[in-house]
């Protein structure tokens, strides 16, 4: 099992929940930050990407327990936007991976917000 920190579009329950093919309600889902990360817009489109940042927190969800086969839907998911999983250390202190692009991938277009 696998915990995985998400701080952009899956943070949206509905489309998690499209990307794993299953109801949440099943999942451990926990508010969390990633200290000196920032979240940013992407110029390319309606997306967010996450960078290192000191003194920066990004603000995010940690999904707990996530099984090789929600890996595998969440790489197909996310290879679509060039994201790869890397290890974190949250504010809390929980180790998790997150997906972090592919250096250069994309333009960073200032911050990004959920709501908006």
């Amino acid at each position: 099992m696998t915990d995985l920190f998400f701080y952009g579009t899956l943070r949206h329950v509905p489309l998690l929940e499209m990307v794993l093919g299953r109801d949440a309600d099943a999942l451990e889902i926990v508010p969390d930050n990633l200290p000196d990360h920032a979240v940013r817009a992407v110029a390319e489109g309606p997306f967010p990407m996450i960078k290192t940042a000191a003194g920066e927190t990004a603000t995010g969800i940690v999904v707990r327990g996530l099984s090789a086969e929600d890996l595998a839907r969440l790489d197909f998911y996310e290879g679509g936007f060039d994201y790869d999983l890397a290890a974190a250390t949250t504010e809390s202190g929980l180790a998790v991976r997150v997906y972090i692009p592919a250096p250069g991938a994309w333009t960073e277009a200032g911050p990004w917000d959920l709501d908006a």
